[in-house]
């Protein structure tokens, strides 16, 4: 097992946050059920791109998993796929092998276990549709949960309290290799003007009938920065960190978009980072 410390900026990709005590990489099952088993509390980070840690010292300690749990085996119909596995590789393995049904999250950055935890993905499908089911270590042990088993939604999988994802099994179908290209092509076309540098991505989940994006920018916040943390101009649901954003200048300017929303529209958004700390 790797034990280290880390400063948030090194392991997220809105590259802030305070310094993390303990950094634990589990590089083998047996080292990861210990560790679920020994701790009380504990933070689980796969790509750091949905994840903020607060400015402060991070005291919980944060379990990564390692190259172990970064594959993508093929049994028959069955696609087993490990938490690590960043969904790029996942894509890239897709399109050499002619599987279709996870296309749309082509430009969609993160691990597989990230994917299942915040069921990402578009408005109109999310990864948790391509699970037919998922492996996790908790208290109780190893065991796998059925999809039909899962209650997930928009932007949200609700798995067991302290449940460490570690592999899912995805319901995959034999297509044209072309077509599968074409598609994950397509998607990523889509995503090819999304604003570049440190960001966590979308900040917001997109409101029932609307855009968060839309709603942000005809709120006029285009632009508009507290410290280093800026509204993209380019998608006004992305915040920059233009190189030194704290993460309470984030947080800040989270709170001030949720207020210029709310006034203008009377709708309320959602975070859809998780900041933690």
């Amino acid at each position: 097992m790797k034990i280290s410390q880390a400063d948030g900026k090194s392991i997220t990709s809105m590259h802030c946050g305070g310094r993390i005590m303990q950094l634990l990489e589990a590089e083998d099952m047996d080292e990861l059920e210990r560790l679920v088993e020994k701790l009380d509390a504990f933070l689980v980070i796969g790509g750091g791109t949905n994840t903020i840690f607060e400015d402060t010292l991070i005291t919980t300690p944060v379990i990564k998993l390692g190259k172990t749990f970064d594959y993508i085996s093929v049994e028959g119909e069955r696609v087993s796929v490990g938490a690590a596995t960043p969904i790029y590789s996942l894509l890239m393995f897709c399109r050499e092998t002619g599987l279709s049904g996870v296309e749309f999250m082509a430009g969609i950055p993160g691990t597989l276990g990230g994917a299942i935890c915040m069921n990402a993905g578009t408005n109109e499908k999310g990864f948790m549709d391509a699970v037919s089911s998922i492996d996790v270590v908790d208290k109780a042990g190893r065991r796998s949960l059925q999809r039909q088993d899962i209650t997930y939604t928009y932007r949200r999988c609700d798995l067991p309290p302290q449940a460490v994802v570690i592999r899912a099994t995805l319901m995959l179908k034999p297509s044209n290799k072309d077509e599968v290209r074409a598609k994950i092509a397509s998607f990523m076309e889509r995503r090819r003007n999304q604003p570049k540098g440190y960001s966590s991505g979308s900040i917001f989940k997109n409101p029932p009938g609307a855009s968060a994006g839309f709603l942000i920018d005809k709120a006029g916040l285009k632009g508009v920065h507290i410290g280093g943390a800026r509204v993209s101009e380019i998608h006004a649901n992305y915040i920059v960190n233009d190189g030194d954003a704290t993460t309470a200048d984030i947080k800040q300017l989270i709170a001030l978009i949720r207020v210029a929303v709310w006034k203008e529209f009377g709708i309320e958004l959602e975070e859809e980072v998780r900041i933690v700390g």
